[in-house]
């Protein structure tokens, strides 16, 4: 019974005890980022038709204050003609009023009915002609008011239709700007998408790999069952060219530093032919190192080769094809040969174009993380890969010599 009981406080102890690796990532917490990045795109894409909506509001808002503007323009350009039309019909009248009274002028002087009688048919006519034109003279007066009147209203619309017109134009000024932001809000928002958009590409090749090509379960820890690719043997990481240097203790003269260097040479020297760089077995690609100042750019692959681990060293690229977590095979161009001048200005440890090809034991990173450490993992390379001998020239990567 006591025995039982202390098993029971020792499970206990143990739950206490054990702790969850933080650092740990399942293929659960990969589809739950997944979704995450989904929802994330499904609400950029809202705001996006949220803002075109908006921007669609504001450019019939832009075109109706147009429309507006324009329809003020021609009222002022008709209420314009109607006062040169009043004032050209007031001209006639003040011409009628001048000869109305320059009648009565003549009417009521000493001289008035010979004046009178030649402007007149007969008596009669003149009788008239004094009854009525009092009558004239008011009618008309009265009348050039209502014009004089209709004029200055006219005047005041005018008035009001320019400040209106000014109005509106600031208005649409206004509307332009909003408009001219949502768009680039629009832009924005598009450039995010696309972005999200790489994302998710990224995100499913990744829950795709695990889950599919790698098994692995669900909260089982990716780190655990994302192996690194099984192959039989390394290959030749070039399709032709000669090794111009060997591993191990070697003097040249560095053209770029211009004095001769003695060094201790942790891989081969591979140069001429093709420029491309092949993976020199399956792995994964564990590190991209950029413009270092002794090998310029470097890639560092992880391999399985029968069972055992290595890491593959490719130096003085000059342009990089992969990235770091990319699965690769003997067919992926992983890079392009540098070394000669483009790469000089930071390149300092090159005599020219070629590839510094080293192998390493273990994986570089992960088992060890230091520079040395990674120097002293190295082995010769034609020792796990076949090369002829110095100096002789192969045509492809994979016949003996």
């Amino acid at each position: 019974m006591k025995i039982k009981k202390l098993y029971i406080l020792l499970a206990v102890i143990s739950l206490f005890l054990i702790t969850p690796n933080a650092n740990a990532k399942t293929l659960r917490d990969l589809k739950n980022e997944l979704a995450a990045l989904k929802q994330k795109k499904a609400n950029n894409e809202s705001q996006k038709k949220l803002t075109e909506q908006e921007r669609n509001t504001i450019n019939n808002n832009i075109k109706a204050t147009s429309n507006k503007i324009t329809e003020s323009e021609n009222t002022i350009k008709q209420l314009t003609e109607e006062i040169n039309d009043l004032n050209d019909k007031i001209k006639e009248k003040e011409l009628e009023i001048k000869e109305i009274i320059h009648f009565l002028q003549v009417s009521n002087g000493e001289n008035a009915y010979l004046e009178y009688i030649f402007g007149s048919k007969d008596i009669t006519d003149f009788i008239y002609r004094s009854a009525v034109s009092g009558q004239l003279v008011s009618y008309n007066d009265k009348l050039m008011d209502e014009y004089n009147d209709t004029i200055v209203k006219n005047k005041e619309k005018q008035v009001n239709l320019k400040n209106e017109i000014e109005s509106l134009g600031a208005k649409q000024k206004e509307l332009e700007v909003q408009f001219e932001k949502l768009g680039s809000e629009i832009k924005n928002i598009s450039e995010i998408s696309m972005s999200i958009d790489e994302e998710i590409s990224a995100q499913e090749k990744a829950v795709y790999h695990y889950e599919k090509e790698l098994k692995c379960e669900l909260d089982e820890d990716i780190n655990s069952c994302g192996k690194i690719p099984f192959s039989g043997k390394f290959i030749r990481p070039v399709t032709n060219g000669r090794i111009t240097s060997n591993y191990g203790s070697r003097c040249y003269w560095n053209q770029t530093q211009g004095r001769n260097v003695c060094t201790y040479h942790y891989g081969i020297d591979i140069s001429g032919g093709d420029t491309k760089i092949y993976a020199a077995a399956p792995g994964t690609v564990a590190s991209i190192q950029w413009y270092q100042s002794c090998g310029g750019t470097k890639i560092f692959v992880h391999h399985n080769v029968n069972g055992t681990y290595y890491t593959t060293g490719y130096y003085h690229l000059k342009t990089v094809n992969v990235k770091v977590g990319d699965y690769v095979d003997q067919n992926t161009v992983i890079a392009t040969m540098g070394g000669d001048s483009s790469t000089w200005s930071y390149d300092k440890c090159t005599t020219g174009q070629h590839l510094h090809f080293a192998v390493a034991t273990g994986l570089y990173l992960r088992d060890y993380t230091y520079w040395s450490q990674f120097e002293a993992h190295n082995l010769n390379p034609v020792s796990v890969v076949n090369f002829p001998a110095y100096g002789v020239w192969f045509a492809n990567r994979v016949t003996k010599y």
